[in-house]
């Protein structure tokens, strides 16, 4: 694998952004890649796969490329009082990848995934762009925001959250079980939905709350656990599940 640091300018931020870029060896000729973008979690940045997973080592001889945004601690939403985080990684990231590198355009061939924060928001933005995502990813997800918020009030960090969200009713837009039943009502095709936690985790309820809620509206997916609570560990080696499971 290629790694590629990328400095660029975004639209929809209104500044210069980074990204971490693997990208196979050797491109053949006429040969497109499948992609993958793969999200951090709260206190993250586009470093975080690379630093603390053995990531690179699990892509060797994949023809798949891993693209690694940074966000901030926006929850990839468009922020109420900040920046457009939703759009940039949903809709102008993928048009800036097709734009630099030959991404397949195949909707079989786009692929997110995320841990913690970055879990809530891959499941968002392929709930959100069905036609784009084919499949989507969560380990350790913030599946359920109403109760992310219930967890940060009277905390530093609760702040952060209404500057993403607003102080009242969190829009629909941002909460993944209304995209589902959005989905489900207009009749569209679901993008696969794979999500995992461990058992130990602080987020382990809202993850069952999640498949009860999927199995309870008939939405196909997977779902695996194990012993595990909210650390490297886990996301190391579930984001080996992950990769077996884009191949299927």
């Amino acid at each position: 694998m290629a790694i590629i640091h990328m400095n660029f300018n975004s639209k929809s931020l209104e500044m210069n952004t980074e990204l971490t870029i693997l990208i196979p060896d050797q491109k053949g000729d006429n040969e497109t890649f499948k992609i993958l973008y793969l999200l951090h979690g709260y206190m993250g940045d586009h470093t975080d796969w690379t630093r603390y997973t053995s990531l690179e080592r699990y892509l060797f001889g994949e023809r798949l490329m891993v693209v690694m945004p940074a966000v901030n601690n926006s929850y990839y939403a468009n922020m109420v009082y900040g920046m457009k985080y939703f759009d940039y990684v949903a809709k102008e990231l993928p048009e800036i990848m097709m734009s630099y590198f030959p991404v397949s355009k195949k909707r079989e061939d786009h692929f997110i995934a995320g841990l913690s924060m970055g879990g809530y928001g891959a499941l968002k933005i392929a709930l959100s762009n069905p036609t784009y995502f084919s499949k989507a990813a969560s380990l350790s997800g913030a599946l359920d925001i109403s109760s992310i918020r219930k967890l940060v009030e009277n905390t530093p960090r609760s702040s952060i959250f209404n500057a993403s969200f607003g102080e009242n009713m969190i829009a629909d837009d941002n909460n993944l079980f209304s995209l589902v039943e959005k989905l489900k009502q207009e009749n569209q095709n679901f993008p696969e939905l794979y999500v995992a936690c461990g058992t130990e985790d602080f987020l382990y309820q809202d993850n069952l709350n999640f498949k009860d809620f999927l199995i309870q509206h008939q939405i196909p997916f997977t779902y695996e656990e194990s012993k595990g609570i909210h650390d490297w560990h886990f996301w190391d080696a579930y984001i080996q599940k992950v990769l077996n499971w884009i191949k299927k």
